[in-house]
């Protein structure tokens, strides 16, 4: 099971505190996936999408809300290679339910106009039972999977993205959560309007938000360890550098070496000098710790740099 799946699964756990929270969700998934028809009187309210569960708990709300059976329908999207459920609602209660959730305006029976704001909703249990609708219907979060069930290595990046048909209304979203510093970028793609968020921060917020515990844990988790392997191939990209930078200067401390030998001979260095000069040509890998080591008498690395930068200075003026 997925991510995304999980996630959306722990949204439909969510126990309303009252009526009007059930039909701010219930609009926010119709809203999303829904398919509304008016003529003249009569509204058709159909919701259709893969998500077998969600179409399922819309059915249980709304036989809690009107005492009535919903049968959903099963097909075969051939094109997409998907399993498609259909709930097709009741006419007698879709004028009430058309109603109650906001989504349309009715003068007197006659139904005249879809809404298109978020504003119908004016308490804040409200507002967040409605964007619970919207984030279970459309909403498609992506976080990195491990290569292989035994792999500390995941793969992949972190995506949150959600998709509206009404543009006014993936603005006021995106406003909305702006005001809890959940920060989407908003653009076009096949004459839809997206919201997308890429920092797995804030999608762990959104989560959060949501009411997710369980996956807000999971993306956590994901995070910890990402974040501790790249911290340790920093260290090991470090200690790799270190090495590469030590063997170079290793080498052309053994040049200059070399070089004082053939003209002048080590004899004519001081003794300190010329100690860590034949240690250095015996042993050209050593670093300047395991010099340290060699001469003894308690010198530090540092001191023994000092005598090296002193032995360069005197091939570079043999050299001049």
């Amino acid at each position: 099971m997925s991510f995304n799946e999980n996630f959306k699964k722990e949204i439909l756990s969510t126990d309303f505190a009252s009526n009007s929270e059930i039909f701010a969700f219930l609009a926010g998934v119709f809203r999303q996936i829904g398919s509304i028809h008016i003529c003249k009187q009569n509204v058709n309210l159909v919701i259709e999408c893969d998500f077998y569960d969600l179409i399922l708990k819309v059915a249980e709300r709304i036989k809690v809300l009107y005492n009535v059976e919903i049968q959903i329908k099963i097909s075969q999207d051939k094109s997409l290679n998907k399993t498609i459920y259909t709930l097709n609602l009741p006419a007698n209660i879709t004028k009430d339910i058309a109603q109650s959730t906001k989504i349309i305006k009715y003068n007197g029976d006659i139904a005249v106009s879809f809404t298109n704001s978020i504003n119908e909703y004016k308490t804040e249990e409200e507002i967040k039972s409605y964007m619970l609708g919207v984030a279970v219907s459309s909403a498609n979060i992506s976080v990195p999977v491990k290569q292989n069930e035994n792999s500390d290595i995941y793969d992949g990046s972190y995506s949150l993205e959600i998709r509206f048909n009404s543009e006014n209304i993936a603005d006021e979203v995106m406003e909305y959560f702006a005001g809890y510093d959940i920060l989407f970028k908003k653009f076009e793609r096949m004459e839809n309007f997206m919201l997308q968020i890429r920092e797995s921060e804030m999608i762990s917020d959104f989560m959060a938000y949501c009411g997710c515990s369980d996956a807000v844990l999971e993306i956590n988790n994901i995070m910890v360890a990402r974040s501790v392997r790249n911290k340790t191939n920093r260290e090991r990209n470090c200690v790799i550098a270190n090495i590469d930078k030590a063997v170079v200067a290793g080498q052309k401390q053994y040049q200059a070496i070399k070089l004082i030998d053939s003209k002048i001979g080590l004899e004519n260095l001081s003794e300190k000098l010329r100690v860590i000069a034949k240690i250095r040509l015996d042993n050209p890998d050593f670093s300047l710790d395991q010099i340290a080591e060699e001469v003894g008498g308690g010198i530090s690395k540092s001191g023994i740099n000092h005598r090296f930068r002193k032995i360069m200075e005197i091939a570079n003026a043999i050299q001049k």
